[in-house]
C-alpha cells in the first residue's frame, strides 16, 4: 500500500502534543496533510466533525489523569473511520501514561479505523515548574528522533502489505494507579490552585485568554472560571511576562509526590 495524505488530530494546550504529532508526520515524509487541532473550543463544535480523507489518520492527545481528556472524548468518539488506517498516539509527563492508548483503541475500532500503530512519548508535565521540574523541556531532541523514525517505520509497515487486513496488532493494557481509581474526576484542581495574574507584570496581551481550551478567563478582569479550568497552565507557560504562576496545594505533600514519582526518566514506548 503506497500513502500518499494523512489526517492529523489532536489536542494539544501546551503544544507538546503537536510537536510529536509534527515529527511523526516529518518522519512519514508526507506534505499533503490535513491538521484538526482541537485545542480551542471553536473545533470541538458538534457541527466540526472532520470527513477524514487522509489515506491515513494520526491522533494524539494528552494524559490527563491517566486517561483521555474529558473535554475531547465525545469529538472523538464521533469520528467516522470508513476502514481508515490511524496511528494513536499518547503523551505524558513522564508519570504514567495510563490507559489512553486502550481507550484511543476502543474509539477508533468502534469507529471504523484499523489501528496499525500506537507510541506513548513523553512531554513536560503540566504541573512542572522551575522548582520541581518534571519531564522540562521534553519532548527533547532525542524525543522528536524517535518520533520521525516512528514515522518512517509506520511507512515501511504501511508499504509492505497489500492490505489491511494482513496488520495484526495489539495494544498492551495500561494500568490505572490507585490514586486514579480513586479520586474525582478533574482532580488536578485539588492538587494545584488556580492560576492567578500578577497585574504588575501583566501586560493584558490577552495570550491566555486566546488560547485557554475550555475560554475560562475573562478578558476584561483576566481572572480564570474555577468550574471551567482544566488545569493544563497553557496560560502559565505561554504566557510572555511570566504573570501567572503554578501553585501546588498542600504545597510540600504535592512536591514530594511529583519529585518521587518523576526519579526514573521514562522514554517513548512504541507499538507496531
Amino acid at each position: 500500500m503506497l500513502i500518499n495524505s494523512v489526517t492529523t488530530i489532536y489536542f494539544s494546550p501546551t503544544g507538546t502534543t503537536k510537536k510529536i504529532i509534527n515529527s511523526i508526520v516529518k518522519g512519514m515524509g508526507i506534505v499533503n496533510d490535513k491538521i484538526v487541532d482541537l485545542t480551542l473550543p471553536k473545533a470541538r463544535r458538534d457541527d466540526g466533525i472532520p470527513l477524514i480523507d487522509g489515506e491515513i489518520v494520526l491522533i494524539g492527545v494528552p494524559v490527563y489523569e491517566e486517561k483521555i481528556p474529558e473535554i475531547v472524548y465525545p469529538f472523538l468518539a464521533n469520528l467516522k473511520g470508513n476502514g481508515s488506517p490511524v496511528v494513536l498516539v499518547s503523551v505524558y509527563g513522564n508519570i504514567g501514561d495510563g490507559i489512553v492508548l486502550n481507550q484511543l483503541d476502543f474509539i477508533a475500532q468502534k469507529s471504523g479505523f484499523k489501528v496499525v500503530a500506537a507510541g506513548s512519548f513523553i512531554g513536560e508535565h503540566s504541573f512542572s515548574t522551575e522548582e520541581i521540574p518534571i519531564a522540562q523541556n521534553r519532548p527533547n531532541n532525542d524525543d522528536l528522533n524517535k518520533a520521525e523514525e516512528f514515522g518512517k517505520n509506520i511507512i515501511k509497515k504501511i508499504e509492505n502489505i497489500n492490505s489491511l487486513e494482513d496488520v495484526s496488532f495489539k495494544i498492551p493494557q495500561g494500568k490505572l494507579p490507585l490514586m486514579a481509581k480513586i479520586v474525582p474526576k478533574n482532580s488536578a484542581r485539588l492538587f494545584t490552585k488556580t492560576p492567578f495574574a500578577d497585574m504588575s507584570k501583566c501586560s493584558h496581551c490577552n495570550i491566555c485568554v486566546k488560547l485557554c481550551p475550555v475560554s475560562a478567563i475573562d478578558k476584561g478582569t483576566l481572572e480564570i472560571n474555577e468550574k471551567q479550568c482544566l488545569r493544563c497552565f497553557c496560560c502559565v507557560k505561554m504566557c510572555p511576562k511570566k504573570a501567572r504562576k503554578i501553585i501546588y496545594k498542600p504545597k510540600l505533600l504535592v512536591s514530594k509526590v511529583l519529585t518521587i514519582k518523576n526519579r526514573i526518566i521514562k522514554e517513548p514506548k512504541i507499538y507496531l
